[in-house]
């Protein structure tokens, strides 16, 4: 942007936000955006039949209909403002606001949050970098790199879907792949090519302690030529990711007595080949465990999950591809009960192409397909009504254009 452009965007923003000309011309405002509407066909087929076998951690299986669906969705668009202010020598104040917009709608994706994607004011510097607010992990932030062109946050295709979550039930919390409130990051200053990072985000449950509820998200990357490498660790303390998401009968989510501590640890490989190619590797380990609960109750489960993916450019033309699995990992119950994990793996593949119309507006069109094992439940829909062992296939294509 021109500065001839930059002075009258400040003079706007300040005008519609009621700012003082003096303070607004201390600092640089930009206004950005990300908007892609899709059109999206979803099948969801071989549901687990009733009375099937399933693993220990799973509801009984229940046969249900083969499902197929057409919707516009608009995963992650997104209209956000960020701002600098120089205060001195390298320090300098930074902000940023950002919501998610419903271009399908017109309206705020979710209309009770304004600012519900990363927000967070802070200060960058010699020291490095400290921001406070509400923003995504270290840990989701270093992983999973090759974006389907800037589409796949919040899009069926992501490899996150079968990557960071256990497979087990469908709550949220077993994800490690999430935004967090009440967060604080520092980031280090980059050396040699190497950057540390840390992640905490207090849990602020009343009567629950200082960490009850918290998250610790931490890790190192290097990224120097064609090579990004990074090492991702993350902590969940008392979010009960297994309980919320194994049967009821095994749960000690509402017993006060009991704790939880899930944890994941991720490698992240990266290399460029060329300007035109690129690929990736993930592998990871999940961990959730539980202590205090009953004989019977859920103690601990643990899995692997690893992805490759590849991007490659051919003029203005970008073809993306990537596979993930997840395995069924094992489990363990209070007091040596016996702990069956058949069937808990999950396949998902993902491709996509797209054309550039210039260099902020382009189409795309994409596919998916999850293979659940018989008593998996990986999903990568907007909607929540996915059965145990089904398979889901997705295609979709729209445009995407950024500003």
């Amino acid at each position: 942007m021109h500065q001839k452009q930059k002075t009258v965007m400040t003079l706007a923003i300040a005008a519609a936000l009621a700012l003082p000309l003096a303070a607004s011309a201390q600092s640089s405002v930009t206004i950005y955006g990300k908007l892609y509407p899709q059109y999206e066909r979803s099948s969801q087929s071989g549901a687990t039949a009733t009375g099937a076998a399933v693993s220990s951690l799973s509801n009984a299986a229940v046969s249900t209909p083969d499902d197929d669906t057409l919707s516009m969705e608009s995963p992650n668009s997104r209209l956000g403002f960020r701002g600098t202010e120089k205060i001195s020598g390298n320090l300098k104040a930074i902000f940023q606001l950002e919501m998610a917009i419903g271009v399908d709608s017109g309206s705020l994706s979710n209309p009770s949050v304004l600012f519900g994607r990363n927000t967070f004011v802070g200060l960058s510097g010699d020291f490095g970098t400290v921001k406070l607010g509400n923003m995504d992990t270290v840990y989701k932030e270093l992983g999973d790199t090759i974006g389907f062109f800037g589409v796949s946050s919040g899009n069926f295709v992501s490899m996150s879907n079968i990557l960071s979550k256990s497979g087990v039930g469908t709550s949220s919390s077993s994800s490690f792949h999430l935004r967090r409130t009440n967060s604080m990051i520092y980031e280090t200053p980059e050396v040699a090519g190497f950057q540390g990072l840390f992640d905490y985000s207090l849990g602020e449950v009343p009567g629950g302690g200082v960490s009850k509820g918290s998250v610790i998200s931490t890790g190192v990357k290097y990224e120097a030529g064609p090579v990004y490498a990074a090492l991702a660790y993350e902590v969940h303390n008392d979010l009960f990711g297994g309980s919320k998401n194994v049967k009821s009968a095994l749960r000690n989510s509402t017993n006060p007595l009991a704790s939880s501590d899930d944890r994941a640890l991720r490698l992240t490989a990266l290399y460029k080949f060329s300007k035109q190619t690129k690929a990736e590797v993930n592998v990871a380990r999940l961990k959730y465990e539980e202590t205090g609960g009953a004989v019977g109750k859920f103690a601990d489960y643990q899995k692997n999950t690893w992805s490759v993916a590849a991007e490659h450019k051919i003029g203005a033309v970008t073809l993306a591809a990537a596979y993930g699995q997840g395995s069924e990992g094992s489990c363990s119950l209070v007091g040596g009960v016996a702990c069956s994990t058949n069937g808990l793996d999950g396949k998902m593949f993902s491709v996509g192409a797209a054309y550039s119309l210039s260099k902020r507006t382009m189409l795309y069109a994409l596919a998916s397909r999850i293979n659940n094992g018989d008593s998996a439940l990986y999903e990568n829909l907007a909607k929540t009504d996915v059965a145990m062992g089904q398979n889901i296939s997705t295609a979709a294509f729209g445009i995407s254009h950024s500003f």
